[in-house]
């Protein structure tokens, strides 16, 4: 029998059961899934800030606007651009009642975009005779052709017509307690409304007042202006 001295070699693995056991590297299936949760996670997180800046944008756009603060900036706005607005070509035409004459002028520098043009033509005042004056009335023709129409009572000499030729035609009728006073009337304006200025120009006489005649006619190119009264010496 063959003898040895030497206990013989062991033939099991090397390590020794003390010693850790290493653990084994990851599958390339693992990392892939973690990598696409991480992935997932960044996209949700990303797409929620994204939702909420969207939704804060959205409710401040939309958010109702304070009236009063609203009406104090449209009207600032209007005053601005009015400011800007000015007449121009001021044209003196016929004389319409006594000592009253019709002007026009033309508003420029009005935006295309703005629709109180009237409002706006009826607001801003003109200097005629050294006076500011605003208009009667207006007409919008568009953008850039409103219309301002006055009619202007100061410093008309050649509209100031007058009352002569006084005539008293006595008692209306014995009893009636009325009399009845005539007058001519003068310097007419060519192109003048005869009734207007009849009915317009004023007439003092036997301590009274008039603002214009009661009756008015015309006979033999003329016109004539009647009044009747009250007078006890008619009765």
């Amino acid at each position: 029998m063959r003898r040895y001295d030497n206990p013989p070699p062991d033939h099991r693995t090397s390590s020794s059961e003390a010693e850790p056991l290493m653990p084994s590297k990851p599958s390339h299936l693992h990392q892939s899934f973690k990598s696409y949760i991480q992935t997932a996670l960044i996209a949700i997180i990303t797409a929620s800030i994204a939702i909420i800046i969207f939704k804060s944008m959205f409710n401040t756009c939309n958010k109702p606007l304070d009236p009063e603060a609203e009406e104090r900036r449209k009207r600032k706005e209007d005053e601005r651009l009015r400011s800007n607005m000015f007449w121009t070509d001021l044209e003196p035409h016929t004389c319409k009642t006594y000592a009253t004459r019709e002007y026009t002028a033309r508003l420029v520098n009005v935006p295309s975009y703005y629709n109180r043009r009237v409002d706006a033509c009826m607001a801003i005042p003109v200097n005629i005779h050294g006076a500011e004056h605003t208009p009667k009335w207006c007409e919008d023709r568009g953008p850039n052709d409103v219309i301002g129409h006055w009619e202007v009572n100061q410093h008309e000499p050649d509209c100031a017509s007058y009352w002569n030729w006084y005539k008293d035609f006595g008692c209306v009728s014995p009893g009636s307690g009325q009399r009845r006073i005539e007058h001519y009337l003068e310097n007419l304006p060519l192109e003048g409304d005869w009734k207007e200025f009849c009915a317009t120009t004023p007439a003092s006489f036997r301590g009274m007042h008039f603002m214009g005649a009661e009756f008015c006619f015309q006979k033999n190119y003329g016109t004539y202006g009647h009044w009747v009264f009250d007078d006890e010496s008619c009765k």
